[in-house]
């Protein structure tokens, strides 16, 4: 008998617990629609990604990147070459201003025609480094480019200023 009432005094609240779960479960979807719990419990998707995926996206952007550094080497190559080649044209007309003058004033314009001559050749220079690197090493070169066709410019502003 005693044994009865054990079982029994066990069964009885585990009934009443696994019951009273079940309505509140029933109470909650009853209250929650289908839509809402997908919208808060997002589903879980797992991706495989093997190495191979791995390899050959890193691929991937290893070529982009290399695409991308020869895309702007070009465009700042051929920016470089304009700038310089209008700089020459701007020092062949002061030179031809320099042929008109004066003899005294025609050895001071030669003198500072000679100058920017020299400053022209520099900055070739470093443009045709910059033209000998590859697309990944350029930009170690672009600080030197672009501070030898400052230079220039500088200078020719300068000179042009005593041809007025």
């Amino acid at each position: 008998m005693k044994k009865i009432e054990f079982v029994a005094a066990i069964c009885v609240p585990l009934f009443f617990m696994t019951s009273c779960n079940k309505k509140t479960t029933e109470k909650i979807e009853t209250h929650v629609s289908s839509e809402e719990v997908k919208r808060e419990t997002p589903e879980k998707v797992e991706i495989q990604v093997s190495s191979q995926d791995v390899k050959r996206e890193t691929g991937e952007a290893l070529e982009t990147t290399k695409t991308y550094l020869a895309q702007q080497k070009e465009k700042y190559q051929k920016d470089a070459e304009s700038t310089l080649n209008d700089l020459n044209e701007k020092i062949k007309d002061l030179q031809a201003k320099a042929e008109q003058a004066g003899t005294d004033t025609k050895a001071k314009y030669n003198e500072i025609i000679e100058g920017l001559r020299k400053k022209q050749g520099e900055a070739q220079d470093k443009l045709n480094d910059l033209k000998s690197k590859s697309a990944d090493a350029w930009e170690d070169i672009k600080s030197g480019t672009d501070a030898a066709l400052e230079n220039l410019k500088n200078s020719y502003n300068d000179a042009a200023s005593h041809f007025k």
